[in-house]
């Protein structure tokens, strides 16, 4: 009796056996999924009217949709009336232009420095006028340089300073020139009047200290070009009533 009873306990025990293998046959380990980190948007913008483009990371900010409406032209959040309160242009959405809407911009009006050209090869522009004021149109910042050099130029930007004589305050801007490409031998003048639909104008704050500060008020400009190693110029604005292109 006992030996039957270990006989069947010895037969259940090969079948567990049996099919506990069978089973870890056609088991199938799952796969450990691999995670990637998401790389930066780079995306291809114009920077001359030759159809040369180069790839740029656009600024992890701003993240807000722009709303263009009557009352808020450029679509930051922020009505027209707010941004004359505020010291920035109504017209543009990053008015100090360093890639951060002026909604979520902790200084809307002063932007780093970004121009960061090792190049030592001299830039083969001459600034042949630069003024602030009695411009042919309303008054408004306005250079005009001529390319002394033996080939096309393009991919230019400029980033500039404004610091009042009196109260020391101080502003920074960074515009890039898109679209102007400027042939050996050719002058252009560019325009910061926010007259953007004509070809060489860019945007000027005129709530800035241009537009409202009555004092003597310092340009400093640096002009670059891709390749070249910046040039530096100053530009004064005499003491008088304040005035700008609107």
């Amino acid at each position: 009796m006992l030996k039957e009873k270990l006989k069947r306990i010895w037969f259940v025990m090969v079948l567990s056996v049996f099919f506990m293998s069978g089973c870890a046959v056609a088991t199938t380990t799952p796969s450990t999924a691999s995670q990637t980190t998401a790389e930066p948007t780079v995306i291809s913008v114009q920077t001359d009217n030759s159809g040369t483009t180069e790839n740029i990371t656009p600024s992890p900010n701003p993240s807000e949709t722009l709303n263009v409406t009557a009352d808020d032209q450029d679509g930051d959040g922020i009505p027209d009336v707010v941004e004359k309160t505020y010291g920035t242009n109504p017209y543009l959405a990053d008015t100090d232009g360093d890639g951060v809407y002026d909604k979520t911009d902790e200084k809307p009006v002063f932007a780093e420095n970004p121009i960061k050209e090792t190049s030592t090869t001299p830039l083969p522009i001459t600034i042949t006028d630069a003024r602030v004021e009695d411009n042919a149109t309303a008054d408004h910042l306005e250079i005009t340089m001529k390319n002394t050099g033996s080939s096309d130029l393009s991919g230019f930007d400029v980033y500039f300073t404004i610091t009042d004589h009196v109260t020391g305050a101080a502003e920074a801007y960074y515009v890039v020139f898109a679209g102007l490409t400027l042939p050996a031998g050719a002058s252009a003048t560019v325009h910061f009047d926010n007259d953007a639909t004509q070809a060489n104008h860019y945007y000027g704050n005129m709530n800035g200290l241009y537009g409202t500060s009555a004092n003597g008020l310092t340009f400093d400009v640096l002009l670059h070009a891709a390749g070249y190693q910046p040039i530096s110029f100053t530009v004064e604005k005499a003491q008088g009533t304040a005035e700008v292109a609107d």
